[in-house]
């Protein structure tokens, strides 16, 4: 009777902990805030294939870059997909934010298929120039609205945060616009060019 009795406690709490545990587990996961990621899919009017698409991609790749080839990690014709890795200058609009200047890295995903094309522009990370304050480099941008909630420069880090989202969000309008464009524009080289 005592042993019945017991093993009913023990499993009331390995119950209790079960459940604490996974309340922990679900208070921690939906307060975890998202990569800030950009993403379109681009329809092709004309109707373009696959390969067509590949070929508009990968030539307003190297018209978009300064140094296409330093900018593409992959560039795969067959699987339809370009990915490149590219960076932004960000500069400060003030003196007293002088210290966050430096650069806005971000990858670049173009996959066609027939027909379309999907967009993606993620995976932003804030660094600032080389001398500058560490604690101006605000990493990783995600979908927060706040970079923090305490310390000194909370109002600083929090007002470039925004800023540099909007920016991520700037960078993602131009590539989706210019690749829209060369989309409507057509195949490079399929049209008679008179000289």
């Amino acid at each position: 009777d005592k042993k019945q009795i017991m093993g009913e406690l023990m499993k009331i709490v390995l119950v209790k902990k079960i459940l604490l545990i996974s309340m922990l587990l679900f208070s921690v996961c939906s307060n975890a805030q998202e990569e800030l990621k950009f993403s379109k899919v681009i329809q092709s009017e004309s109707g373009a294939d696959k390969a067509e698409l590949y070929t508009i991609l990968r030539s307003f790749v190297s018209t978009y870059y300064l140094n296409s080839q330093k900018v593409i990690q992959m560039d795969d014709r067959d699987a339809g997909i370009i990915i490149c890795k590219a960076t932004s200058i960000f500069d400060s609009p003030s003196l007293i934010l002088s210290a966050y200047e430096g650069w806005l890295d971000y990858n670049l995903k173009l996959q066609a298929r027939d027909g379309r094309v999907r967009v993606e522009v993620s995976n932003f990370f804030h660094h600032n120039k080389p001398g500058n304050q560490k604690k101006a480099q605000l990493g990783v941008l995600t979908t927060s609205d706040v970079y923090t909630n305490s310390g000194i420069q909370k109002k600083f880090h929090n007002k470039v945060w925004v800023m540099l989202q909007e920016h991520a969000f700037q960078i993602s309008n131009q590539i989706f616009n210019g690749v829209e464009e060369a989309i409507e524009q057509g195949v490079v080289g399929s049209q008679e060019e008179d000289w």
